[in-house]
């Protein structure tokens, strides 16, 4: 077990909890999957005490098998991912819940998390884009996870709904954006979020006004915050760094038309070009090969949308650079 990576048993317990309490999946599937963990279910379901999970881990296949079983379900098209990131309460979030709670603005919340996010999932990955007086929550899973799309919808309810509870009123969004199709239950986010959601986009994302993080939290207490913070520390709970591929799979998803350009890409990342090629290739990547498959990733997504479009979203100079990539990849040529 210790060789897997692991994650905050208190979130795995409280999602299969969820899935149990709305139908999605039973006792018996969770015993199936732990019988330890099926325990816990019950015992949190009868309000019992549960504090021991606060300090413990289980595997991350764990939670993934959790968010398989309920995509398989697929409950009537219902939102699985609003039914239960809603639901969820900061109670049994954890240590690092609580250490949140008492923050001074939503933005030192979001700080806050960010930099501990390993604590919980390590798995997943926040970055925070400014540009002019708009801020994007950007959202993604470690490529290669087998999460399914109820998962990264979760997180993105659960987020804003854990904010809404810190702050203690409502948090605006200017636009929500998927890199998924519509999906029959897209009224029941629309309804959850308050506001646009544009689908078939390139990369997962929570869209506010700046001023948004700066509202105060009527419940800021900086000494029980340090306490958290110290009890975090404690665990002595390591997150593993990012490779070099990892950092260019991000920018690359997140901004392609700007950081197809290798030498944009490196000074984002502070290092040479030559210092790019390197660790790349000690990794057993390369640039292109990274380019080239995220291009790809993003161009599944987008068969529909006209040619001009694609060579603008995928950083191509123009439509002949365009058909030749295509003609690289093996793909067929466009009707």
């Amino acid at each position: 077990m210790n060789s897997c990576r692991q994650v905050t048993a208190v979130a795995v317990v409280d999602l299969a909890r969820e899935l149990k309490r709305n139908a999605i999946i039973s006792l018996d599937q969770i015993c199936a999957l732990n019988s330890r963990l099926a325990g816990y279910v019950v015992k949190l379901e009868n309000d019992l005490d549960v504090s021991e999970l606060m300090g413990m881990r289980y595997p991350e296949e764990w939670l993934i098998a959790l968010w398989q079983m309920a995509d398989q379900a697929a409950v009537d098209h219902k939102a699985v991912s609003v039914l239960v990131g809603r639901a969820i309460s900061p109670q049994t979030q954890g240590l690092l819940s609580r250490m949140m709670f008492h923050c001074d603005t939503l933005e030192n919340v979001l700080d806050t998390y960010l930099s501990n996010i390993a604590f919980v999932n390590a798995a997943e990955s926040w970055v925070i884009q400014r540009t002019h007086d708009s801020v994007a929550l950007v959202f993604r899973f470690t490529p290669g996870k087998q999460y399914p799309r109820c998962a990264v919808e979760r997180s993105m309810v659960s987020l804003h709904c854990l904010g809404e509870h810190y702050c203690q009123q409502a948090i605006p969004l200017d636009a929500v954006e998927f890199a998924y199709p519509k999906p029959d239950y897209s009224r029941q986010l629309e309804k959850q979020f308050g506001c646009e959601i544009i689908f078939n986009s390139h990369r997962h994302a929570l869209i506010m006004n700046e001023t948004v993080l700066s509202q105060p939290l009527p419940q800021c207490n900086q000494y029980m915050r340090e306490i958290f913070g110290q009890k975090i520390s404690d665990l002595n709970i390591q997150s593993v760094p990012d490779s070099t591929e990892k950092k260019v799979r991000d920018l690359l998803e997140n901004n392609m038309p700007d950081f197809c350009n290798v030498d944009a890409l490196a000074s984002e990342l502070c290092m040479s070009r030559t210092t790019l090629y390197r660790k790349l290739k000690a990794e057993g990547s390369s640039f292109s090969q990274l380019v080239d498959e995220e291009r790809q990733k993003i161009l599944a997504l987008r068969q529909h949308v006209p040619v001009a479009t694609l060579c603008d979203l995928l950083g191509f100079r123009d439509a002949s650079a365009y058909y030749k990539a295509r003609k690289r990849w093996g793909m067929p040529k466009c009707s």
